[in-house]
């Protein structure tokens, strides 16, 4: 029992308004009505639980604390738990607002994500809320933590499942909870992650948090890229590999496994899986009904549809089965990438080496034996005969691995074989577009070779990744630099400078 339900069903008048608002996710009229709340229990427990949504963890812990203390109420303990859990997370965070959204974090490196978090948070807000039906009034706070343990301590999410699945984010209590990139090995894609919770936000706004964790996924996954591009945003590479084996093999992930959480799947392929089943559906949705057709969804589920009859009522008049049948029809028309790929393990906060988070040096011990054996060789100067270890890493059967491909194309360059190398770390951002290493050489690559274009592209590619490259960063603000952007330059040369300082970058 949470307690948002134990106030609803305990008490009455503005704690129970109060309440109500948080329900519909509307912190202003929460707002509105704790004006009229008073010195009882339940009327303190409220004002707790609006401080909790508001960001004050120390506060609500403290006035909750009060509450718990008085009544020896179970189920207040368990929340009070909670807000300790979380205070103690967010313990050190600064706060930041601009316009409509509010960020907090904990100052120091993270810094160089600040401007662009708050810009991303703004141009979702902006961009994809009207796609939606609108966003909720009042605008939206976040939390980025600058550890996964940090994340998990304040999610509630057991951290097992966030180990299993890389889940590192949330939409939750009418605000997001986002992981920095540190949080993993070599970073991931932050911020479209950041649109994917705010997406989150704005449905258990819009449908009265009646979604399904499916449908909610499916809109949130295929509008996550909207807020910088126009069009919906495509699978990755893993996640077509994913998809085609499962469509032939039959082995789809049904919608009711994926309740309560993405982060309760077996791994982190079965969970890659299910984001691109529920992503597609609600692309060929859009295709078939129109760009208003998601908002027409949130508008029966959130009048009590059920959200699969909702999605047929919009997109194949009524019949649930022909919608499916269609779905996956127009799956097979697509051409899916059928060739092997493998998952990188999930890595959290530094543990293991950067060939633990490769994803087939990390899981298997004989190709990593060569790769480990052609570092050593090309540290002493031997590209020669380190490109003969690194050949006997790549596996038979798939592509070779990211960070494979990167040490690779190191030894074709001291070797003299620019164009091979070039080809190779081009093939391997196709393959695995998130891994910023092979953005990064490839953006320097193409740099020598004087095309700034495609070195600003990759460069972008790999920053977005992992902003925590200080050479990778003053590459930036130099090839912006050269495109006029003079406050982009700066802003990107102060975020070197930050990486190699101890000290926090000056706004």
């Amino acid at each position: 029992m949470t307690l948002l339900f134990w106030l609803a069903t305990a008490f009455a008048g503005a704690g129970n308004d109060v309440v109500a608002c948080l329900e519909l996710y509307d912190i202003a009229c929460a707002q509105t009505a704790a004006g009229r709340l008073g010195a009882s229990a339940e009327d303190r427990a409220a004002r707790a639980e609006l401080d909790f949504h508001l960001g004050e963890f120390a506060t609500a812990r403290d006035g909750l604390k009060w509450v718990a203390d008085s009544t020896k109420d179970a189920e207040l303990a368990k929340r009070l738990a909670l807000f300790e859990r979380v205070a103690g997370a967010t313990t050190g965070f600064t706060t930041e607002k601009r316009a409509d959204v509010t960020l907090r974090y904990r100052a120091g490196m993270d810094d160089v994500l600040l401007d662009e978090a708050l810009e991303t948070l703004q141009a979702s807000h902006d961009k994809i809320g009207p796609l939606l039906g609108g966003a909720p009034p009042g605008g939206v706070r976040m939390e980025l933590f600058p550890t996964a343990q940090r994340f998990i301590d304040a999610s509630s999410l057991p951290g097992e499942a966030v180990r299993k699945t890389g889940v590192i984010a949330l939409s939750k209590w009418t605000r997001l909870l986002v992981s920095s990139p540190r949080a993993l090995g070599r970073g991931y894609g932050w911020k479209d992650t950041i649109a994917h919770e705010y997406i989150h936000f704005i449905v258990a706004w819009r449908t009265k948090d009646r979604a399904p964790v499916w449908l909610q996924e499916g809109i949130a996954r295929s509008h996550e890229s909207m807020w910088r591009e126009d069009e919906p945003s495509p699978l990755t590479p893993t996640q077509e590999s994913l998809l085609a084996a499962a469509l032939k093999d039959d082995k789809l992930v049904p919608l009711a496994r994926m309740h309560p959480s993405m982060a309760f799947l077996d791994s982190a392929d079965e969970a890659a899986l299910a984001f691109a089943q529920v992503s597609t559906m609600i692309v060929h949705l859009r295709r078939t009904a129109g760009p208003d057709a998601v908002s027409r969804v949130l508008d029966l589920v959130r009048d009590g549809r059920d959200a699969l009859q909702a999605v047929a009522d919009v997109g194949s008049g009524g019949d649930t089965t022909a919608f499916m049948d269609d779905w996956k029809t127009y799956l097979k028309s697509l051409k899916l990438v059928s060739r092997k790929l493998s998952e990188s393990k999930v890595i959290l906060d530094g543990a293991g080496d950067e060939f633990d988070a490769d994803p087939q040096l990390g899981q298997r011990t004989d190709l990593a034996r060569f790769a480990r054996l052609g570092d050593i060789l090309l540290d002493h100067g031997r590209a020669d005969a380190a490109l003969v270890e690194f050949r006997k890493a790549a596996p038979s059967d798939e592509p070779p691995s990211p960070i494979l491909s990167v040490r690779t194309a190191e030894a074709l360059v001291l070797l003299g074989r620019k164009d091979e190398a070039q080809a190779m770390l081009s093939a391997s951002a196709v393959d695995y577009p998130e891994h910023a290493p092979t953005r990064i050489a490839l953006g320097k690559m193409l740099l020598d070779k004087g095309d700034s274009a495609g070195a600003f592209r990759e460069y972008r590619a790999g920053v977005d990744v992992d902003p925590f490259d200080s050479a990778a960063q003053a590459a930036l603000a130099a090839l912006y630099a050269t495109r006029g952007d003079a406050p982009l330059a700066e802003r990107h040369r102060r975020y070197a400078r930050l990486l190699t300082s101890s000290e926090p970058a000056t706004r």
